[in-house]
């Protein structure tokens, strides 16, 4: 039957045979050796039939550090903005990476510490009579005072941003609430008598209640700070910790393992000064030369500062370390070459 054949068209029926006996080789050789797992779970290497492509998309989860520089400004015109203090945060995050754009959202909360420097101030009390009746003016002086607050807020991310050969940038917006919030005020009391038969004031003599730069510290008031907007920004570099081949070919594509380190900026929105209903300083008549008897409170705190605004402001270096991710793929039937494939990543 064969020898009735044309010789040329016995010719193609073998060269049919053979090429589809390479192909079928070849698939089974290749499942053994390469260094890259399609998401179907089939192995091919540089000459490959592929069944599925990698679309350069990731979905990333992972968690946060960070650490820096924080303070209260405002515009109350007896308070000063420095010299603020420290924040750390701690977080989880959620990052879709890919084409291009970084989408990242997450829950993290944030610990503040910071303190603003209050202008002195003086009170007088005209007129006053001593033990035997005598007039005398009685200056109380309030020096070197510094406000303290202690916050811890809630903070939810909603970030957009690119990256470029390792290097990445992300921007939008935190909403910042307040879990809590306590205070604490330091400063130096001073009080001096003034008689008009004698000449001069009178000073440090104890045996009167009179004294010279008692410090005096009160600690544990609340500070109720308004719901905030932070506008932020982070710059800063990637590392990926995948298992990577002698080319360079990832072992486990299902996988990736990446860490960030950057700086970030986070200023605030609105105004949080809240609606407070307390005095700066309370000295009762009844024990005016026992210190120990006076109330102090957070300027932030009190009637006065209703008038004005105060906001936050953050900034550090945060490390992010994503330790689950996901890639997406796209089916196909004939891929490129796999050293094409890893160029788009």
């Amino acid at each position: 039957m064969l020898r009735k054949l044309p010789y040329g068209l016995m010719f193609l029926l073998l060269l049919c045979s053979l090429t589809a006996t390479g192909q079928t080789r070849a698939v089974n050789e290749y499942s053994k050796n390469d260094r890259l797992q399609s998401s179907s779970g089939k192995r091919v290497n540089g000459s490959g039939l592929r069944t599925t492509t990698y679309d350069g998309v990731h979905h990333l989860l992972g968690f946060h550090v960070d650490g820096g520089y924080s303070k209260m400004f405002g515009n109350m015109p007896n308070v000063l903005n420095r010299p603020g203090g420290y924040t750390v945060g701690l977080g989880f995050d959620y990052s879709y990476t890919g084409r291009g754009l970084i989408l990242q959202t997450g829950l993290a909360v944030r610990w503040q510490d910071v303190s603003n420097r209050v202008f002195n101030d003086s009170l007088v009390v005209d007129p006053i009579t001593d033990s035997e009746g005598i007039p005398f003016r009685l200056q109380y002086d309030l020096t070197d005072r510094v406000d303290m607050s202690r916050n811890l807020y809630l903070q939810v991310p909603v970030l957009a941003g690119t990256y470029f050969y390792g290097a990445y940038f992300l921007a939008g917006v935190k909403l910042n609430v307040q879990l809590m919030g306590n205070t604490k005020t330091k400063l130096n009391m001073t009080t001096t008598a003034t008689y008009d038969r004698y000449i001069g004031p009178w000073e440090e003599m104890d045996n009167h209640g009179i004294r010279k730069e008692v410090e005096e510290v009160r600690s544990g008031s609340k500070l109720n700070l308004k719901f905030d907007v932070l506008a932020t920004a982070e710059i800063g570099y990637e590392w990926s910790l995948g298992n990577y081949g002698k080319k360079g070919y990832r072992k486990q594509s299902a996988k990736d393992y990446r860490v960030r380190l950057g700086a970030f900026v986070e200023c605030g929105l609105l105004d949080i000064m809240p609606k407070g209903d307390k005095r700066s300083y309370v000295i009762p008549e009844e024990s005016r030369y026992d210190f120990s008897t006076f109330e102090f409170n957070h300027m932030f705190s009190t009637s006065e500062a209703t008038k004005f605004h105060v906001r936050n402001f953050f900034t550090g270096l945060r490390l992010t370390f994503f330790f689950y991710g996901k890639q997406s793929t796209e089916k196909c039937i004939l891929c490129g070459p796999l050293g094409d494939e890893i160029k788009m990543r």
